[in-house]
Protein backbone atom coordinates (compact mmCIF):
# COMPACT_ATOMS: atom_id res chain seq x y z
CA UNK A 1 0.00 0.00 0.00
CA UNK A 2 1.10 3.27 -0.79
CA UNK A 3 0.06 6.58 0.37
CA UNK A 4 -1.82 7.11 -2.58
CA UNK A 5 -4.04 3.54 -1.37
CA UNK A 6 -4.16 0.49 -2.54
CA UNK A 7 -2.54 -0.13 -6.04
CA UNK A 8 -4.38 -3.23 -6.44
CA UNK A 9 -5.40 -3.34 -10.73
CA UNK A 10 -9.06 -3.74 -9.53
CA UNK A 11 -8.50 -0.66 -6.63
CA UNK A 12 -6.78 1.38 -9.38
CA UNK A 13 -9.25 0.45 -12.34
CA UNK A 14 -12.13 1.53 -10.02
CA UNK A 15 -10.34 4.76 -8.85
CA UNK A 16 -9.59 5.78 -12.21
CA UNK A 17 -13.60 4.84 -13.58
CA UNK A 18 -14.96 6.62 -10.36
CA UNK A 19 -12.75 10.01 -11.95
CA UNK A 20 -13.73 9.20 -15.84
CA UNK A 21 -10.88 6.94 -16.77
CA UNK A 22 -10.12 3.46 -17.88
CA UNK A 23 -7.05 1.86 -17.23
CA UNK A 24 -5.56 0.12 -20.56
CA UNK A 25 -3.31 -3.08 -19.36
CA UNK A 26 -1.03 -4.24 -22.24
CA UNK A 27 -1.70 -7.27 -24.48
CA UNK A 28 1.33 -7.21 -26.48
CA UNK A 29 4.82 -8.53 -26.09
CA UNK A 30 6.95 -5.49 -24.93
CA UNK A 31 9.37 -3.95 -27.54
CA UNK A 32 9.87 -0.25 -27.73
CA UNK A 33 6.77 1.40 -28.35
CA UNK A 34 5.23 -0.82 -25.97
CA UNK A 35 6.70 -1.67 -22.60
CA UNK A 36 4.13 -4.06 -21.61
CA UNK A 37 2.61 -2.49 -18.73
CA UNK A 38 -0.15 0.40 -18.87
CA UNK A 39 -1.80 3.03 -19.66
CA UNK A 40 -4.12 5.81 -18.86
CA UNK A 41 -7.28 6.94 -21.04
CA UNK A 42 -9.71 9.76 -20.52
CA UNK A 43 -12.92 7.94 -20.98
CA UNK A 44 -14.83 11.20 -23.13
CA UNK A 45 -11.80 11.94 -25.41
CA UNK A 46 -10.30 8.67 -25.47
CA UNK A 47 -6.82 10.27 -25.34
CA UNK A 48 -4.25 8.70 -23.46
CA UNK A 49 -2.97 11.17 -20.43
CA UNK A 50 -0.48 8.81 -19.06
CA UNK A 51 1.85 5.83 -20.22
CA UNK A 52 1.31 6.23 -24.16
CA UNK A 53 3.74 3.33 -24.74
CA UNK A 54 2.16 1.27 -22.12
CA UNK A 55 4.67 2.01 -20.13
CA UNK A 56 3.28 3.42 -16.72
CA UNK A 57 2.74 1.08 -13.74
CA UNK A 58 0.17 1.05 -11.26
CA UNK A 59 1.58 2.92 -8.72
CA UNK A 60 1.89 5.65 -11.40
CA UNK A 61 -1.72 5.90 -12.20
CA UNK A 62 -3.02 5.60 -8.88
CA UNK A 63 -0.64 8.92 -7.97
CA UNK A 64 -1.71 10.47 -10.83
CA UNK A 65 -5.81 9.77 -9.81
CA UNK A 66 -4.59 10.76 -5.67
CA UNK A 67 -3.56 14.17 -8.42
CA UNK A 68 -6.95 14.75 -9.95
CA UNK A 69 -8.81 13.99 -6.70
CA UNK A 70 -6.73 16.94 -5.09
CA UNK A 71 -5.27 19.62 -7.63
CA UNK A 72 -2.66 21.40 -6.21
CA UNK A 73 -3.44 25.27 -5.43
CA UNK A 74 -1.63 27.24 -7.48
Amino acid sequence: MTMYGSTSEEAVRKRAARLCYRVVKSRDHPHPDNQGLYMLVRNESGMCVLGGRFDATLEDINEYLANEESPQAS
